[in-house]
């Protein structure tokens, strides 16, 4: 009967330091704001747990949860930035040869982050979505501008 008092004690122990610890209570907070989708602000609370206690597992399964989604979120920002400013190029009816340089970074910046947030996060359904319109985009665009670079290279190869 002892052992049983002593056991049960042990276990109600256990959880309240579980509820009450500053570190879980921040990583549930957390948990319910990435759940609202405020990923910023689940970073922050995840970090401040994490901070608190560095092996609550809790917490850092939302920070990196919430990492990830900040990441490809800034990654669509970013991308969507350069897709219309790479429009507003393509939307004169001439380009000059520095347009047509910074063209080329805009395509090959986006082709060397696309690989980069693909390696290091897990995107879902949505993003997923927008990330492939982006890259059947930035392809088309860097074959037209390969294109184009073919077509110069043999007006002048036929101009000398």
């Amino acid at each position: 009967m002892r052992w049983i008092v002593s056991g049960v004690g042990l276990l109600f122990l256990i959880a309240g330091y579980f509820y009450f610890s500053t570190s879980y209570n921040l990583s549930r907070e957390a948990k319910r704001e990435f759940n609202k989708g405020n990923f910023e602000s689940s970073y922050q609370l995840a970090t401040q747990a994490l901070d608190i206690d560095p092996y609550n597992r809790s917490a850092l399964s939302i920070f990196s949860q919430s990492k990830q989604r900040l990441n490809l979120q800034k990654f669509l920002q970013k991308t969507k930035h350069n897709y219309e400013q790479a429009l507003e190029i393509l939307k004169q009816s001439n380009v000059s040869p520095q347009e047509f340089l910074q063209l080329r970074w805009i395509v090959e910046e986006f082709e060397k982050d696309y690989r980069a947030v693909l390696i290091l996060n897990n995107p879902n359904e949505s993003e997923e979505m927008q990330l492939k319109q982006y890259k059947d985009w930035f392809l088309q665009l860097q074959n037209r501008l390969k294109e184009a670079q073919q077509s110069l290279q043999k007006i002048q190869n036929q101009a000398k």
